[in-house]
């Protein structure tokens, strides 16, 4: 296996860590401006004294294998134009929530917290969570699909009925809703107050009740996709990702919660809601542990 720079860029942080002689370095996140990307990878490449054949990274934003436009960042990552100026041999590229869906092959067991048990009968996965963005992917008979679900336009005005808001214009994405930033949005459209997605939870985790209403009804909306997306492609197993969901653990495990499931489902399809598996994943870094699972599968160990 050749040595290798793992990067996974959020719209919010910057992720890496090392892969030589195999043996994955300690991860470091920071925050970096959008200018400064090229600067802050040649940084990087150069404290590992030119060691580094590949660079993999991941990014949130439409992956078409040669370039990756980022979602909430103004940055266009160019394969090619990577691999000129930093010099390296290839440079393979990821959505985020690709490398998430990759990730599970390095994560230990004890690392998926059941948050629903059910009794999956395929090998169908859905994988979701909030963060900066709305990240999805699917595990389709073994194939990892990575989708930009987050940015659909519709079923939003539907979706602000749980919250008793009025259609708005900075509601018009799912993941102007269903992300951190959204929280901080649905609590100000709400309460005509403003304070940090961090806040909110926070404080909805004491039980305080306005906070409480925005998470829980937060919650209810993101099962209510969940269940059209189970539905609509025949997954049988969830998996929660990401920061926002790791520290609503509580709440999540509640029986309030759980009901969402099958609350608003047609009888006809409760059943097949019900075998669903739900796990919550408590790694914290598993993008870039999808890089490195990537990294595996695309070079041959003696290339």
């Amino acid at each position: 296996m050749k040595n290798a720079l793992l990067i996974d860029l959020g719209g919010t942080n910057i992720r890496y860590a090392s892969f030589i002689e195999n043996t994955l370095s300690r991860i470091s996140k920071e925050k970096i401006s959008d200018k400064d990307f090229i600067a802050f990878l040649t940084k990087l490449l150069e404290k590992e004294k030119n060691e580094i054949d590949y660079l993999v990274i991941a990014a949130a934003g439409p992956n078409n294998q040669d370039s990756i436009n980022l979602t909430n960042r103004d940055l266009l990552i160019d394969a090619n134009e990577i691999k000129t100026k930093l010099n390296v041999k290839d440079c393979l590229l990821l959505n985020d929530w690709e490398a998430v869906a990759q990730s599970l092959s390095e994560i230990n067991k004890e690392c998926f917290l059941p948050i629903k048990r059910g009794a999956a009968s395929n090998e169908n996965i859905l994988l979701i969570g909030p963060g900066t963005g709305l990240g999805v992917t699917l595990i389709i008979n073994g194939r990892i699909i990575p989708t930009e679900y987050g940015n659909i336009l519709s079923s939003t005005k539907v979706m602000l009925k749980n919250f008793g808001i009025e259609n708005r214009s900075e509601f018009n994405s799912l993941e102007n809703i269903l992300s951190g930033p959204g929280i901080q949005r649905l609590y100000e459209a709400k309460f005509n107050q403003k304070i940090t997605s961090e806040e909110i939870i926070s404080f909805a985790l004491k039980g305080k009740d306005e906070e409480l209403f925005i998470i829980d009804n937060f919650l209810k909306t993101l099962i209510s996709i969940i269940n059209d997306l189970v539905l609509s492609f025949s997954c049988e197993r969830v998996i929660f990702g990401g920061s926002i969901l790791n520290s609503l653990k509580p709440i999540l495990l509640a029986d309030k919660t759980l009901k969402n499931f099958i609350s608003e489902m047609n009888p006809k399809y409760s059943r097949l809601i019900e075998k669903v598996q739900v796990d919550l994943l408590t790694e914290i870094e598993p993008g870039i542990l999808g890089c490195l699972a990537y990294l595996k599968t695309q070079i041959h160990p003696n290339s």
